[in-house]
């Protein structure tokens, strides 16, 4: 008997999680919409053309939401470049830093 006493507890402790579980993942990841923005922080819209013809700008467009100096000081943006220089490795003069630039 207190088997089936437990058992509307859990069917709905069951249907609960079938609902918000779906609707988690789906938010899980993914970034909230934005806009590409241009250097001086302007909207690029290529469906209406405005800005569409200007670079955009990974300091404007990730930055407001990401730290962007954190990024750009990580191993896998700079790939070596912050400690490239001739003569890094002497048995193999052609390798210029740690990083994978210039490798194949």
């Amino acid at each position: 008997m207190r088997y089936r006493k437990g058992v509307p507890f859990l069917t709905v402790l069951l249907l609960v999680g079938l609902i918000s579980f779906p609707a988690a993942v789906r938010g899980a990841g993914k970034a909230p919409f934005f806009y590409l923005r241009t250097e001086t922080g302007a909207i690029i819209n290529p469906v209406t053309g405005e800005n569409a013809d200007q670079p955009y700008s990974p300091r404007q467009t990730c930055g407001a939401c990401h730290d962007y100096e954190a990024i750009t000081k990580g191993y896998h943006f700079q790939q070596g470049w912050d400690v490239i220089k001739d003569g890094y490795s002497k048995e193999k003069p052609w390798v210029l830093s740690n990083g994978m630039m210039g490798k194949w």
